[in-house]
């Protein structure tokens, strides 16, 4: 049975869960209990966002292995948890979704490779199949996918922040 486990597999079964954990969120988010949410001072550095999703990537690969998968399902559904609030919390105004939508679209899809990744890992260890080389590929495909989001995120994201205000 284990055998028969691909990264697509499990690439498709964490986004699964990590659309349904975001869907549950949003629709259990009420809109009016963060009025103050974009009330935000500091604007995070490129070098701030790239590294801190960084840590979450490397931290949703090592975990799997190293909590038998607990640690990696529980990262991956406390951000869609986030994300789904926070997409719930502004849902009466759909214009600040360019706060999200941007990176999001490069950043959650590598963040779940960074998750599937890291069950593929777990697999690989268990039945001694490890591909070092499989293996430093997708570390670098999520590597340049989080550099190219920290850029979305820290450059252009402003720019359709001011047409929204």
């Amino acid at each position: 049975m284990l055998k028969s486990l691909t990264l697509l597999k499990i690439y498709i079964g964490c986004t699964v869960v990590f659309f349904l954990i975001l869907v549950g969120a949003y629709y259990y988010t009420d809109p009016t209990a963060s009025k103050n949410l974009l009330n935000i001072e500091v604007v995070p550095s490129f070098n701030h966002i790239f590294l801190n999703n960084v840590k979450v990537a490397l931290l949703l690969i090592f975990l799997a292995p190293l909590t038998l998968g607990f640690g990696t399902i529980i990262i991956l559904v406390i951000n869609a948890l986030v994300l789904g609030s926070f997409c719930g919390s502004i849902k009466n105004d759909l214009n600040l979704i360019v706060l999200v939508l941007p990176h999001g679209i490069i950043e959650v899809p590598i963040l779940i490779l960074a998750a599937s990744v890291g069950y593929k890992l777990f697999l690989d260890l268990i039945q001694k199949k490890f591909k070092g080389m499989f293996f430093l590929n997708y570390l670098l495909i999520i590597i340049i996918g989080l550099l190219i989001a920290a850029c979305i995120e820290t450059f252009v994201t402003p720019i359709f922040l001011k047409g929204v205000y």
